[in-house]
């Protein structure tokens, strides 16, 4: 796997969601978390919780990646459904429920499903046309571009 792809994937993802909650969506999350600025402070600071979702942007990426390279995605569209795929899978199939029995908004899943299906759409891009091959930056070695490349 090409471990820097994963690491750049990752910092794609923590960016969107920066700007996806601090300023696209921010005043309607909040509205939607239907907690007081009071009950918001009491939660963990903000390294903490950056730290936390880079790190689960790196676990998010690599197995993305993981998946990709087993289903051979070799170019931008093919890991961008893998993302689609592994968002469905879940992301959606598993927040969706719990939207509905918590009787949360509609747009308030729209936005906290929305990030993870634009990173895993974004990441996906990424991990299927970034690869490492023995010549460099490439597509990933198959048995065809093996026997070129000894050849």
């Amino acid at each position: 796997m090409n471990y820097l792809a994963i690491l750049v994937s990752a910092a794609a993802s923590f960016l969107i969601g920066w700007a996806w909650f601090m300023i696209l969506f921010k005043e309607p999350y909040i509205r939607g978390l239907n907690k007081t600025a009071e009950e918001l402070a009491k939660g963990p600071t903000a390294v903490p919780s950056l730290l936390l979702q880079f790190a689960g942007n790196l676990v998010m990426a690599f197995v993305l990646a993981w998946f990709i390279a087993r289903l051979n995605a070799n170019t931008a569209m093919e890991g961008i459904k893998v993302g689609a795929l592994a968002w469905l899978g879940f992301i959606a199939a598993v927040l969706g429920p719990y939207y509905a029995f918590q009787a949360y908004p509609f747009s308030f899943f729209l936005i906290n499903a929305g990030y993870p299906l634009v990173s895993l759409l974004l990441m996906g891009a990424i991990l299927g046309v970034w690869k490492i091959t023995k010549r460099g930056l490439g597509r990933k070695e198959t048995p065809s571009t093996r026997k070129a490349l000894s050849g």
